[in-house]
């Protein structure tokens, strides 16, 4: 059995309600880091802004990583591949550079596109570079590693409707459209329509360990849930495991909206709003909390022991267990 995630008790983190600069109807679908300079999980919280329709990106800061002590503007729509909308964001600290990679979804009439941002401050949103759409055509879902293997950077994104990895020498550089396919949708599973990057990996002892979401199709409800999935360390494209079930389902009651919400086509939600949509994976203590967005209304965290879960997963990789990648 893998070792189960608990929810915090201060669930949701952040409501729409608790942003004073906007007025919002959604905050949700988070990245998270920890600051180097304060040592505060940062987190960068879609902002969907009910009047305009469209969303930006707020930093919300937290000195535990269980209750919010403020949140303030982050990344605003300042370019036109942005002007539907600054979105999703993931958040990378590269620490043998003192940087970070903020990858997020700019969207404008060209669709949804791949973005970056670099910056040594994160909390200084003044001096981020931004160096706009990174991958050519629609695409979403991208993490960047925290470690270059072998000299290159690696990243995971989706062309739809599958996780992919692919490496650069250069994140300012084109990245490539496609890549080598890790993990994609099962028919009569969890993820039954289409898969997703959640956050950017942390090495561990077995390999790099991520969240990632799947969905399954508009006829199933649309059901957004969380799974884990480690790859080998010196070879990322190899996955060693999947989950089989989700790791996180919608489930509590701010996980699942059934009223109608302007951030959300309620065409595409037969059964309500029923998601979960990790985005953000940190370290704290013997802790790792992941955050993830709930119900595209919210945001809410989670938290499982480092040691009893990958102890757990080396067990099941040893025993051949997990899901089918592909």
């Amino acid at each position: 059995m893998i070792a189960p995630l608990e929810r915090l008790a201060n669930n949701p983190l952040i409501r729409p309600s608790q942003i004073s600069f906007a007025k919002a109807t959604g905050t949700f679908n988070p990245g998270a880091t920890i600051d180097h300079a304060s040592g505060k999980v940062v987190l960068l919280v879609r902002v969907y802004e009910g009047d305009t329709g469209r969303s930006s990106l707020a930093l919300a800061l937290s000195t535990d990583g269980e209750r919010i002590d403020e949140i303030r503007p982050g990344i605003t729509r300042e370019e036109p591949y942005e002007e539907w909308g600054a979105e999703d964001a993931r958040v990378t600290w590269l620490a043998d550079e003192r940087r970070y990679a903020i990858t997020y979804t700019g969207y404008s009439p060209a669709g949804p596109r791949v973005c970056l941002i670099t910056t040594d401050d994160l909390l200084s949103p003044e001096r981020y570079r931004r160096h706009g759409p990174r991958i050519n055509g629609e695409n979403k879902n991208c993490v960047v590693f925290p470690e270059k293997i072998d000299g290159q950077y690696v990243i995971l994104h989706r062309p739809m409707p599958r996780m992919v990895c692919i490496r650069v020498s250069s994140l300012e550089s084109q990245w490539p459209d496609t890549g080598v396919p890790l993990v994609g949708p099962r028919p009569g599973t969890w993820r039954s329509s289409r898969v997703g990057a959640g956050a950017p990996p942390i090495r561990t002892s077995i390999g790099w360990l991520l969240p990632f979401h799947g969905a399954t199709s508009i006829e199933e409800g649309n059901v957004y849930s969380m799974g884990w999935c480690v790859l080998d360390l010196k070879k990322p494209e190899t996955v060693l495991y999947v989950s089989d079930a989700p790791a996180l389902t919608p489930e509590a009651p701010y996980e699942i909206e059934l009223g109608r919400i302007p951030q959300v086509d309620p065409a595409n939600f037969k059964t309500g709003i029923r998601v979960v949509f990790p985005q953000g994976l940190v370290e704290r203590g013997d802790d790792l909390l992941v955050y993830y967005g709930a119900a595209d209304v919210s945001v809410g965290g989670a938290r499982v022991r480092k040691r009893d879960l990958v102890m757990s997963l080396a067990d099941a990789i040893r025993l051949k267990q997990g899901g089918v990648p592909l």
